[in-house]
């Protein structure tokens, strides 16, 4: 059997390919390399890739590393994935081994990450303040952040991480706790993705090239929650963060933003079975981002046509569980 936990290598490989959307990736296996390793490592090996454009710049201090204990996550599609989801009532990956999740960051996780942030880095200030005056929604502005918009699609699914694992150990580790794994650093023009696999422990073998998620510096999982240590929260910084005060700029400034997505394995025929009524609770309709639309529909409908048929069919499917569970009562 592979080694379970193997050691990190020091050395960056950073290498490169087009993902099944097409678009063009960097990626790194097996490690999730800090924002100031990457941008070293990247202006050796491929100085002329977009990223380097928002690297090379200096940025107003802003708060970093905010961490985030997240409890949510939640998967996006686009109406076809939506419509099979519902009708089949489980997630399955159509064409890929594994099923992609992002985090869904709370107003209260938020304010905790405040709460840490200010306690870990102006101790004296934090002790000072009875109320602390919120200021990191001034900073929390990357796309990951934004959940009246998706990159993906109209349709999003929300469950407790907890849920979510509970089911997947039932169903697809025969009641084993599944195993997390630092699976890869992926960066694209402006964004830094790291990847957390999960898997059963059946596939030690398979993925044991891949360092359990204890390795991570930047992400962690611990009593059900998920714990980021952000890096870059912002995208277009508006503000700086100077001796614990919110300062406005003159000018804003675009640079990179972090984010962690969970990889679950499910090779066919293995799939996330949900009850059909917790796929409705799940569900709200979201708006298709127009500057970073990555959901690959091409159809004749607008933007807002998409928008306004996905707000109707959630409501009509709220409306159904709403009805049903009347009837149960």
């Amino acid at each position: 059997m592979a080694n379970a936990n193997p050691e990190q290598p020091e050395e960056i490989n950073i290498q490169q390919r087009k993902n099944s959307r097409g678009k063009d990736e960097n990626f790194i296996t097996g490690q999730h390399v800090s924002l100031e390793r990457l941008r070293k490592q990247m202006q050796i090996v491929i100085p002329k890739d977009p990223m380097m454009k928002y690297l090379v710049k200096k940025i107003p201090p802003y708060p970093t590393p905010v961490v985030f204990w997240v409890s949510d996550v939640a998967h996006v599609t686009a109406e076809t994935g939506f419509s099979g989801i519902t009708k089949s009532e489980q997630f399955r990956p159509p064409n890929s081994e594994f099923s992609w999740w992002d985090l869904k960051i709370k107003e209260e996780e938020i304010r905790a990450a405040e709460t840490g942030y200010m306690k870990t880095n102006f101790l004296k200030q934090a002790l000072e303040l009875k109320e602390q005056k919120p200021f990191l929604e001034k900073f929390t502005t990357s796309p990951l952040f934004q959940l009246e918009k998706s990159r993906y699609g109209n349709y999003r699914f929300t469950f407790p991480l907890t849920d979510l694992m509970k089911w997947y150990k039932e169903q697809n580790c025969g009641g084993e706790k599944p195993v997390l794994r630092v699976y890869e650093t992926i960066t694209y023009k402006q964004e830094i993705e790291y990847t957390v696999l999960i898997h059963s422990p059946e596939d030690n073998e398979r993925f044991g090239e891949y360092p359990l998620l204890e390795a991570s510096e930047w992400v962690r999982y611990q009593d059900g929650k998920i714990i980021w240590k952000a890096q870059a929260i912002c995208e277009t910084h508006c503000y700086q963060f100077v001796s614990g005060e919110v300062q406005g700029l003159y000018n804003h400034v675009f640079y990179v933003w972090d984010q962690v997505s969970l990889v679950f394995h499910l090779p066919n025929p293995k799939a996330l079975k949900i009850p059909k009524e917790r796929l409705r609770e799940a569900l709200e309709a979201c708006e298709l981002d127009e500057i970073i639309d990555l959901s690959g529909y091409k159809g004749p409908k607008t933007i807002e046509e998409c928008c306004m048929e996905a707000k109707e069919e959630v409501s009509e499917l709220k409306k159904e569980l709403n009805k049903m569970e009347k009837e149960d009562q």
